[in-house]
């Protein structure tokens, strides 16, 4: 045999050999890829079981939650007042029965329970404890584990699909080791040597994807977790947060952790906490639009006007219906001195409003609850802006500090008292009329002043006594105004807060029955009933007439003594 021949002999043995290798490795990563492949489903499977258990859990819970409150609080609260009429009345006996019913439902409901009700603090349950305790922690760990699995079968799949990629390449090496024994000279040798090039990317690439570990379960993390968002529900922040931080010990960079921790600071009121955890939160995979909402107006509360700007522009660049994140960036523009781009803005998220109500009356139905709470937390923003530029801040208001704002106080003053009028007026038009405010002339009120009324010995009216603050136990009280420009027949309403929030049993609406001038007494009362008094606290009144705000006062009721 000739030296050319035992040369080429040789070869076609290492050509061989090396056809060899390359089916053997593909046979291996075919059966690494089917491994991983069954991995994925297995975990696709368990992550379905646990979405399937979280929806039943909250399903059930919301359910008996609701039949709780409903049926047995309800029950309770009407035969509480029952034996409070029946006292009144002088009938003990009547009074004795209904509180003996009363206490029995007591002991029969869970909801009633001193664990979460003490009928002697004239408060109703801790609804959001005991939610928390039925439902909230049990769903919420079955969703985070359902994310877990669904990210487990996500990297299996990965894997799988990458494995794959390998067997294609492995093709190719087979077919340029089949193709070089076809030829002779410099080619030969060139696929040999690509083929061969080819097979050791993929088995030093195999290698690499096997070793690495694929994502586990962070069983620790997600129970701290989940106990977390529990006693944030109960309201009991301070302890969420440490169980936030056991969970971020034990999963460092566990995003929904990070979110959650940042609420839970910002609910003890520490803004610079939470801010940190926002922007971790982020970083860390958070990139939804609650997460960029509430990053964007802890930006504002903290004078970081350019950086709300910008991030309330990217949340409405994910969900231009946003008509929260909307107001908000308006507002972050107004105390920023962009007052023009401000008020287009603000013009802008009325008109979306207006046209969400229009949409939602074409199709017979109503804006979600949600839709009135932002337009009324809308006014309420630049209500509370304007007490802090006043140097009469609200314990439930929030706001930057007057020094943060970068715009002209006057102007800014006069934009915000402008947009005010006209949030609260089309708030009012659209609950009212479904229709956006009539373009017609605003009346006009004198400050108001209030009062109870004074009666002789035969009941006859002598007198208002007017004051700012009340002793408790005023059921009734009187808004004595002048007033001018006002329409009759017009549609009245009447609006009272308590320490900022309406109480709507107070809301009184009507048609203006006085002549277009002159002098008002409007009686705001539970006199209906001898049972209810005004809960301590203080109290704004608004007046409306035709859909625009003419009036507002405030008045307090004092505690106990």
């Amino acid at each position: 045999m000739s030296e050319s021949q035992a040369s080429e002999e040789r070869l076609e043995k290492l050509v061989a050999f090396l056809i060899a290798s390359v089916a053997v490795l593909a046979a291996v990563i075919t059966f690494l890829q089917t491994y991983s492949s069954g991995k994925g489903d297995e975990a696709d499977r368990t992550s379905t079981q646990f979405v399937i258990q979280a929806m039943q859990a909250r399903t059930g819970g919301e359910t008996r939650v609701s039949h709780e409150w409903q049926g047995a609080y309800q029950t309770w609260y009407e035969l509480d007042l029952q034996a409070l009429a029946a006292d009144l009345a002088g009938d003990k006996a009547a009074a004795d029965r209904y509180r003996l019913v009363r206490d029995r439902i007591a002991g029969l409901s869970p909801i009633l329970s001193p664990q979460y009700f003490d009928p002697a603090s004239g408060r109703t349950p801790d609804y959001s404890g005991y939610q928390a305790d039925t439902y909230i922690v049990e769903s919420t760990r079955l969703t985070e584990k359902y994310a877990a699995y669904n990210k487990i079968g996500d990297a299996w799949d990965d894997r799988s699909k990458v494995l794959i990629v390998h067997l294609m390449l492995l093709a190719v090496s087979l077919s340029l080791f089949g193709l070089s024994t076809t030829i002779k000279g410099f080619m030969r040798g060139a696929f040999i040597a690509l083929g061969s090039l080819i097979s050791l990317v993929v088995l030093a690439w195999a290698f690499i994807v096997m070793i690495r570990p694929p994502p586990q379960v962070p069983e620790a993390a997600i129970e701290a977790y989940s106990q977390g968002v529990g006693l944030a529900w109960h309201g009991d922040h301070a302890a969420a947060v440490e169980q936030f931080n056991t969970a971020l010990a034990a999963e460092p960079g566990y995003a929904n952790a990070l979110y959650e921790r940042g609420n839970a600071y910002y609910g003890i009121g520490d803004y610079p906490a939470a801010l940190a955890d926002y922007e971790a939160a982020v970083r860390a995979g958070r990139e939804d639009t609650n997460a960029g909402w509430n990053l964007g107006w802890t930006y504002y509360l903290l004078g970081r006007f350019d950086d709300a700007i910008r991030v309330d522009r990217a949340v409405l660049e994910q969900d231009s219906s946003l008509i929260g994140v909307q107001f908000n960036l308006a507002l972050a523009l107004m105390v920023n001195g962009q007052l023009d781009e401000a008020e287009a803005e603000y013009r802008q998220g009325v008109d979306q409003a207006v046209g969400e109500m229009n949409s939602a009356r074409l199709t017979g139905a109503q804006p979600p609850s949600s839709f009135w709470d932002y337009m009324d937390a809308s006014a309420a923003d630049i209500d509370n802006l304007i007490n802090e530029m006043d140097g009469t801040p609200k314990p439930w208001g929030q706001a930057p500090a007057p020094t943060a704002l970068r715009a002209d106080q006057v102007q800014l003053r006069a934009l915000a008292d402008k947009i005010f009028y006209l949030l609260k007026d089309t708030t009012v038009a659209l609950e009212f009329t479904g229709q956006a405010p009539p373009q017609t002339a605003r009346g006009t009120a004198t400050a108001f002043e209030f009062g109870t009324e004074e009666l002789d010995d035969q009941g006859n009216f002598v007198q208002y006594n007017t004051a700012r603050s009340f002793a408790f136990g005023l059921n009734e009280i009187q808004v004595l105004f002048d007033y001018s420009g006002l329409t009759k027949g017009a549609l009245e309403v009447w609006k009272v807060y308590r320490d900022g929030f309406e109480d709507p049993t107070l809301r009184v609406t009507g048609n203006w029955k006085l002549e277009e001038s002159g002098s008002a007494a409007k009686p705001i009362s539970y006199a209906y009933s001898s049972l209810f008094v005004f809960t301590p606290g203080e109290y704004t009144v608004e007046f409306y007439l035709d859909s625009h705000l003419i009036g507002r006062g405030t008045f307090t009721v004092e505690e106990p003594k």
